[in-house]
């Protein structure tokens, strides 16, 4: 059997990240009261008002880091791919939080990965400072230069793996934006939400465990079930026994069919993103799908694609929940999802979750017929 890695992705500026991760923080500037300097994601030292009131954020994720701190009321200016993405989007909880009002504000960028925005409607916008994510340095020394507005560099990491950058993301902007007891209170949430999935799951023997496989994971679009993860952060979360871990290779894996059906996972747990890719494959390969172990035995499960224009942190946390109660419903017996998802949703965003989360429920691949019903 063969297969091939993908490319993992990594943040742009990865090298200042590595050195320079652990001494971001912020210093009052010697000259000016009214400033602060601050050491961003990748080390550059950048001075920003200790007041600020108005705020552009551009690049992927950049929007949601302001909205989990409660600040999306100092933002002036917005992506036009804001815009155009649906503000009820399931997929991108965030946007549920932005207003009718919010969404006609001035658009200052096309939006995405290493787009520079449109530096005379950024000065239009008179903001304060401008935080990105996928930048690369170089590119905000250019932005700032032309501007004249500090631009601070914020990062979620490696994709698919939320760790320490996008807690010290948090933490910093939390403190430009006056908002730190905001960002500990978040950075608690998610330290606290880890340890109890651990605490409920690190006692398990493996042979009790059953195998699992995560497929049709989204990573820059839509694949088919050969598209897996091995290290997938919410099952790692709660110890679960990814299939894809014994390559002994790390990240985003397109793996052959023929591997699938060797391993014969006991679960299958697949991306909800990539649902009409699955239905018209299945379409094409009934056989397959009918000689898997989770097929046959109705052991296939939908999860909601946490990476959706960067990392949702929110999402991650509910998938590895999920995944608990189905893989140890005894350990997750006093769980229950929708309620957990309410607390999640209340503490990320202080809203509700919707009324139906599109996830989190058995799929059943059909004899006859050519529709999955999810």
């Amino acid at each position: 059997m063969t297969e091939s890695q993908a490319i993992r992705i990594r943040p742009i500026g990865l090298i200042c990240l590595l050195t320079l991760i652990l001494t971001t923080g912020v210093a009052v500037s010697g000259g000016d009261t009214n400033v602060r300097t601050i050491r961003d994601l990748c080390g550059r030292k950048v001075t920003v008002p200790k007041q600020v009131e108005r705020v552009v954020a551009i690049g992927p994720g950049a929007l949601r880091f302001v909205a989990y701190l409660g600040a999306v009321d100092k933002i002036v200016g917005i992506e036009n791919l804001e815009k155009k993405m649906d503000s009820t989007d399931s997929l991108r909880p965030y946007a549920r939080v932005l207003s009718k009002e919010f969404m006609k504000l001035p658009v200052v960028s096309v939006g995405g990965p290493g787009k520079l925005p449109d530096f005379e409607a950024v000065m239009l916008t008179r903001p304060d400072v401008i935080v990105t994510v996928s930048f690369d340095p170089s590119q905000l020394n250019n932005l700032q230069q032309k501007t004249g507005v500090p631009t601070v560099f914020l990062t979620y990491g490696e994709l698919g793996v939320w760790r320490k950058e996008a807690l010290n993301s948090l933490k910093l902007l939390g403190k430009i934006l006056g908002r730190a007891d905001r960002a500990q209170e978040l950075i608690r949430y998610m330290e606290s939400a880890e340890a109890d999935l651990k605490k409920r799951t690190e006692t398990i023997e493996k042979k009790d465990k059953p195998s699992v496989y995560f497929g049709g994971i989204s990573l820059k679009g839509a694949h088919d079930l050969t598209s897996t993860e091995a290290g997938y952060a919410p099952g790692t979360m709660v110890n679960a026994v990814n299939v894809a871990d014994t390559l002994e290779k790390a990240g985003h894996l397109f793996i052959d069919k023929e591997q699938i059906m060797v391993w014969a996972p006991d679960a299958i747990f697949i991306d909800l993103g990539s649902r009409n890719i699955l239905e018209r494959d299945f379409k094409n390969n009934r056989q397959f799908y009918r000689l898997l172990k989770a097929v046959r035995t109705n052991r296939v499960f939908s999860l909601l694609p946490y990476n959706y224009y960067n990392t949702n942190i929110e999402l991650a946390l509910l998938n590895a929940y999920f995944i608990g109660k189905t893989l140890y419903p005894g350990q997750f017996r006093d769980v229950d999802i929708r309620k957990k998802a309410d607390e999640i949703y209340r503490t990320f965003l202080g809203i509700e979750a919707p009324d139906e989360i599109p996830a989190y429920r058995a799929v059943k691949f059909p004899e006859h017929g050519e529709k999955i019903l999810w």
